[in-house]
């Protein structure tokens, strides 16, 4: 048995080398298909499949809170909520929770920009995670804090207990085990680091949380989360539940909970509080997993026709195997033994394609690692890794196997010794050539469907560069200037300090305008930008119910965005001083909502704000003092909701974001920018330098990714269909020499010859283009989501596609056909 295994291996392995531009063709088909597999596998195993890197992960769930009546699915949680979840369920060991802000890490070295978080002493134990050095939090490290000094610390309160990540923690100390212990000043606040975690350990979250994942140091929470207002939701809570206690569940538990906190507090009742659990994994990859299972059925079309390219030459090898396979059966071969031989050299090939086909998947993980967008969770863990070793031989079994057993199976039926009368010239006969031209057909409608979701993306792709997003982009610089806020306590002194920036940097020479803003548009993250508003003495429940995007911008921000002011006028440095009105400028959407027909100018409404100073969120009347344009603030794919923006002052506890207009080369201001925020202040960092094009070229990463992936596979696809067309009609015309010569000899024309075998071409064409059009209406449902003012059964889309794979398989029917009519009918009837 092994001996007859060993020999089918050499003969296989002689037979393809003796023939290398068709052994070459095969491996590079196969190593497209394969290839393309293993890597896109690669990413969605890394994504999708593989547990996320925590104790347990499967206990690990978040608790968001969702407000039906605003259509917010994933909010966030107050102290109060918390302690509630952690006394009133049985269902989980614990919860954590944390709060991110960017910082300042000044002392030994130049200020840096860092993002902290702030935790519950159990949130990194509950995790699993255990540090490199030191410990992590312990319940003696936190201590009560005063709400009001939460968001305006006390520089008397004690040191704080942090917990480095790897990263800060080789750039900024050097990879030394004596930071532990050490005094480091956060903000202008003395900590104590206690820790350092491990390299490979990252937070994940959401797309969409206002978190960010990248945490360079973590700090500890009050233990008196309890005494804040239920009200101020700051907090994104972990949970883990106990053993064997399922999602659902908790579930069932927190419907519970969320019922009794209705009925119990005004705030609940009135926003129609629901809580959900949901798993960490689940939560975190939800929105990549449409995506990414598309990419999979597409890489998965791409194999299919590349093992239909792969059968048709098989196929075309075993009929001109005739003789070959005759002789077998008479010397005492009996069919199941060719059987074996011929797929042998199936799962040869497969092998060989599929060595190929790691290297391409190699280069293609690199290159989709640059290529992935940010908030794509987990990319940085894609790799080729035993998994996906593992994938890619399954699939050279099962390549083998679709595309080896059917030209197998083909050569052995019939009467084997009837290759010893007619040369070996077609064993496969008619039918042969029915299931090659089924395997182009099929070939041709699986591209189709990859051509029109690229075709769809394409457009889409194409209505989102049109969009206005509300400002001009070109020819603007901007940048993070976080401030220690020990340093700067009062709202007052952060905007004097960023008023005197201003000053400092309108005296470059070529800026036009300087400003700043609380988010910059498209941010993502909407937890903390997001208020309620109302008119004056309307409901409670109404009040609640309307929703609108906060922007808090420094004086400036509009004349640098060039975003258009309709009526009255923008902010000065008085709406930034201690004592002024409360005033807000307001989009014309919002004032279309509010005011209709009115003149908004001089009216008043209600919103929402939040005190700093007391930590505690009202309401409070503000006057309309301007109308600008809309701006789409959270994605270039939708208007968005209503804007309302304040002066920095009214919001200033959010990082601000400057913003430099400038008529010369953007780039010429980045060490000017740096040298005018030192001179101001050494403890202040730049961090986050870019031009607002880059900024806005981001917010597409994600639809570029998509794009650039399914261009690329639909591109493989119509080369490959393209190849299996040409493959079908050269061989057939091969197979018709003869007939051919003898209409050529009864005065058949080139034209007829030529209108003959192209009609064959297109004809399979044709029949594929339709079965693809009638596939593709229903696939393309996939890709909807993904689609911005382009429908998914774009007319455009679904009449251009065809038509150019009707050119392609005319180009491909076209050339065999001519080489048909220089066929002369002397030497065609001669050779048969």
């Amino acid at each position: 048995m092994i001996q007859d295994i060993l020999r089918d291996l050499r003969y296989a392995i002689r037979s393809f080398a003796k023939r290398p531009l068709f052994t070459g063709v095969i491996l590079f088909t196969l190593a497209l298909g394969i290839g393309s597999n293993v890597a896109i596998f690669s990413v969605a195993n890394a994504v999708l499949f593989r547990a996320l890197p925590f104790r347990d992960p499967g206990e690990l769930a978040f608790v968001w809170t969702r407000l039906p009546q605003t259509n917010v699915n994933r909010s966030l949680v107050s102290g109060p909520d918390l302690k509630d979840f952690q006394t009133e369920t049985t269902k989980f060991q614990g919860f954590g929770a944390a709060v991110a802000l960017p910082g300042t890490l000044t002392g030994d070295g130049p200020p840096e920009r860092i993002t902290n978080a702030y935790v519950t002493w159990n949130t990194l134990d509950l995790m699993g995670v255990r540090p490199i050095l030191g410990r992590n939090h312990r319940a003696e490290d936190a201590f009560p804090m005063n709400p009001q000094e939460f968001g305006n610390p006390n520089p008397n309160l004690p040191p704080n207990m942090v917990v480095l990540s790897w990263g800060l923690w080789q750039r900024r100390f050097g990879g030394d085990s004596s930071v532990i212990g050490k005094k480091i000043l956060m903000d202008g606040w003395g900590s104590i680091v206690i820790g350092v975690l491990p390299r490979d350990f990252r937070l994940y979250l959401p797309a969409d949380a206002a978190m960010p994942g990248n945490i360079d140091a973590w700090g500890i929470l009050p233990n008196n989360l309890s005494d804040f207002q239920r009200e101020a939701a700051f907090l994104t809570v972990v949970a883990r539940l106990k053993p064997g206690v399922t999602l659902a569940q908790g579930q069932d538990e927190m419907d519970r909970l969320a019922q009794r906190l209705r009925e119990n507090y005004q705030v609940h009742k009135t926003q129609n509080l629901h809580l959900v659990v949901a798993g960490m994994h689940q939560d975190v990859v939800e929105q990549a997993r449409p995506a990414l299972i598309a990419l999979l059925g597409a890489v998965g079309f791409v194999l299919l026709i590349a093992c239909a390219n792969v059968a048709n030459l098989l196929l075309v090898r075993a009929s001109e195997r005739g003789r070959e396979i005759a002789v077998r059966a008479a010397l005492g071969s009996g069919r199941g033994r060719i059987v074996a031989q011929m797929l042998t050299e199936s799962l040869v090939l497969a092998v060989a394609g599929t060595a190929l086909g790691l290297l391409l998947a190699w280069q293609g993980v690199r290159v989709i690692r640059v290529l992935a967008p940010a908030n794509l969770p987990r990319i940085e863990s894609v790799s080729i890794d035993a998994g996906a070793f593992g994938f890619a031989a399954a699939i050279a079994v099962i390549a083998a196997l679709l595309f080896g057993l059917a030209p197998a199976l083909r050569a052995v039926r019939g009467n084997l010794s009837d290759g010893l009368r007619d040369r070996g010239t077609d064993t496969g006969g008619a039918r042969g050539n029915k299931l090659r031209t089924v395997l182009v057909v099929s070939e041709v409608m699986l591209s189709l469907v990859l051509l029109i979701g690229a075709g769809l993306m394409v457009r889409s792709f194409s209505a989102i560069q049109k969009v206005n997003p509300g400002f001009e982009t070109k020819n603007v610089v901007t940048f993070n200037a976080p401030i220690p806020f020990l340093k700067y306590l009062t709202s007052q002194a952060r905007a004097q300090f960023f008023n005197q920036l201003g000053d400092r940097l309108a005296s470059i020479p070529g800026v036009e305008a300087v400003g700043g803003v609380t988010p910059l548009p498209l941010a993502g993250g909407e937890q903390y930008s997001v208020g309620s508003y109302g008119k004056m003495g309307e409901t409670d429940e109404v009040y609640r119910t309307n929703k609108a995007d906060y922007r808090s911008v420094l004086p400036g921000y509009f004349e640098t965005m060039r975003i258009a002011l309709l009526s009255g006028r923008t902010f000065t440095r008085a709406d930034d001083e201690q004592g002024a009105l409360p005033v807000a400028i307001i989009d014309a959407k919002m004032a279309a909502r509010l005011f209709g027909q009115q003149n908004p100018l001089g009216s008043q409404f209600l919103m929402d704000h939040f005190d700093e100073k007391t930590f505690q969120m009202g309401r409070v009347p503000i006057t309309v003092v301007g109308v600008v344009g809309n701006v789409r603030s959270t994605s270039l794919a939708s208007e968005g909701r209503e804007t309302i923006y304040v002066p920095y002052v009214f919001q200033s506890f959010l990082p601000v974001t400057l913003t430099v207009r400038t008529a010369i080369p953007p780039g010429s201001l980045v060490d000017r920018i740096r040298d005018e925020v030192k001179a101001l202040d050494p403890d202040v960092p730049v961090a986050d330098l870019a031009t607002l094009e880059s900024w806005v070229a981001e917010a597409m990463s994600q639809t570029k990714f998509l794009l650039a992936l399914s261009a690329t596979f639909a591109g493989l696809a119509l080369v490959l269909a393209a190849l299996g067309l040409y493959g079908v009609i050269a061989y057939s015309v091969r197979q018709r020499t003869r007939e051919i010569g003898v209409r050529a000899a009864l005065g058949a024309s080139e034209r007829d010859v030529l209108r003959l075998i192209l009609g064959q071409g297109m004809l399979v064409a044709v029949i594929g283009i339709l079965l693809g059009l009638g596939a593709s209406i229903g696939l393309t449902r996939i890709v909807s989501s993904y689609l911005v003012g382009v429908s998914a059964r774009d007319p455009a889309t679904f009449a251009g596609v065809p038509l150019l794979l009707l050119a392609v398989a005319a180009v491909a029917s076209y050339l065999p056909a001519r080489r048909a009519t220089a066929i002369e009918p002397v030497q065609a009837l001669h050779e048969e």
